[in-house]
């Protein structure tokens, strides 16, 4: 047998012990093996989040079944294979859009467009129109199976991440398409407040038995912002009697938050368990080619007349969530409108948005930021501006000559007086290293994005 059919002979018996086709399309279709050298074996994958699911989730079943099909025991490896990617890139690009199923009315009776009413799901998010990129494939992935095979695919689906990256654009997007060429499919898209006030007014109104009827008869339930539900015991207790209800029966539950499970307070222990018994995916804040993507998206979307080169200035400089982006386009979108001549210069749209050194510097203080990255790095605060040079302390320190040259645009000179840095060297060296580590290093770069995020919060009482 040549590799090819190695291959194919391995997927089927494999697709036999799994029994679950959706979870086999999702993950095992889109490989093929690309070489056997002694006893190693290496697999194709489209991108790095399939060959890391696959390697922590199937490596056991794969190998044992590779091994058995080849006649010698093998190790596997998974290796990102361009080719898969790009067919896979044509493939999707000759799908046909999907259009708004709120938009249908003609060939379909009152009661089911009713239905599609009552679902609560928002026709302007759909599969068609999700960005998909490095900060949401692996959630992407599991709702394209869990809209396929509602139920059975992944049960409960909870997804999880910062405010305004795209949750809750997803779940409308799973409903649509479980209701799409099926009005008879009973979806309920809710936030977790609707969820509490209906059943506070239910048990005002005496009629509990109507709201069990509700909830409990639908094919699919899609929850939002679940993390709402923290302290509220009651509405915990009658949320997980939904949950069985509609688990037992194979129906689909949907959630997000804005935490993963076991970060989220005062939550029931039980519940926690529940969610954490099918997928759980995260999408976190999109990276540059994402932001771009979204925003020429939106310019489609809008019919929005701005060029290429001030959607990469605007996603240089809004770095924070979707929403964000969305209203950064707009505006920038009407100040463009009005200017007499030319376009805005990357300068002007940072000034518009208050992204410039000068309008950053009026809203952070500088204590702010040694108090935020003091926190962080658990060290004390004082001794940033101080000449102890633990190990702690000044890799804490040198985060903050990173954000104080990268985020209010300060000098090396200024940003090592305002550390009391003799030289200012230092800084340079400092903002090289910070940034290499960065770029090497995604779950540091993500944890420095968050910290910056944070100084940018408004202080509360």
């Amino acid at each position: 047998m040549d590799i090819n059919q190695i291959w194919k002979k391995t997927l089927a018996q494999i697709e036999i012990k799994l029994d679950s086709p959706a979870h086999f399309k999702t993950w095992f279709k889109d490989t093929r093996l690309k070489d056997i050298n002694g006893k190693n074996a290496v697999i194709g994958v489209k991108n790095s989040y399939a060959g890391d699911w696959l390697s922590q989730k199937h490596r056991a079943l794969i190998e044992k079944t590779l091994s058995f099909v080849y006649g010698k025991e093998l190790t596997v490896e998974f290796v990102y294979d361009k080719e898969l990617a790009e067919n896979l890139q044509v493939t999707k690009s000759m799908d046909t859009p999907q259009e708004p199923i709120l938009q249908v009315k003609n060939g379909i009776d009152e009661a089911s467009f009713q239905r599609i009413k009552d679902s609560n799901l928002n026709e302007r998010y759909s599969f068609n129109n999700f960005v998909v990129g490095a900060s949401n494939r692996l959630a992407h992935a599991a709702a394209i199976s869990v809209s396929e095979n509602p139920g059975k695919s992944y049960n409960p689906f909870f997804i999880y991440g910062p405010t305004g990256v795209g949750k809750t654009h997803l779940i409308h997007a799973i409903g649509r398409s479980i209701m799409d060429g099926n009005t008879e499919k009973r979806v309920l898209y809710c936030t977790s407040e609707n969820f509490l006030n209906d059943m506070v007014e239910n048990i005002k109104a005496n009629t509990m038995e109507k709201f069990r009827n509700k909830y409990r008869k639908l094919d699919a339930l899609l929850i939002d912002d679940i993390q709402l539900l923290s302290n509220r015991r009651e509405t915990q207790s009658i949320f997980f009697n939904t949950f069985n209800a509609l688990f037992h029966e194979s129906k689909q539950i949907i959630i997000t938050s804005d935490r993963a499970p076991e970060e989220i307070p005062n939550v029931e222990k039980r519940l926690i368990s529940r969610f954490q018994g099918g997928m759980v995916a995260d999408i976190s804040r999109p990276d540059y080619e994402e932001r771009v993507a979204i925003l020429e998206q939106k310019r489609k979307e809008y019919g929005i007349d701005l060029s290429d080169s001030i959607l990469k200035a605007i996603a240089e400089i809004s770095t924070d969530n979707i929403r964000e982006l969305e209203g950064s386009l707009q505006k920038i979108s009407l100040y463009n409108s009005m200017k007499k001549e030319g376009e805005l210069t990357p300068a002007e749209i940072a000034k518009i948005l208050g992204k410039d050194p000068n309008s950053k510097r009026k809203t952070i203080k500088i204590s702010t930021i040694f108090k935020n990255v003091a926190k962080e790095f658990g060290v004390n605060a004082k001794d940033l501006k101080g000449p102890r040079r633990t190990k702690d302390i000044a890799f804490a320190r040198q985060v903050c000559m990173y954000i104080l040259r990268k985020e209010l645009g300060y000098k090396f000179k200024e940003v090592s007086e305002i550390l009391k840095r003799n030289d200012h060297t230092t800084a340079i060296h400092a903002i090289d290293k910070i940034e290499s580590k960065m770029q090497a290093n995604l779950t540091f770069s993500e944890q420095i994005n968050n910290l910056i995020a944070e100084i940018y919060k408004p202080v509360t009482e």
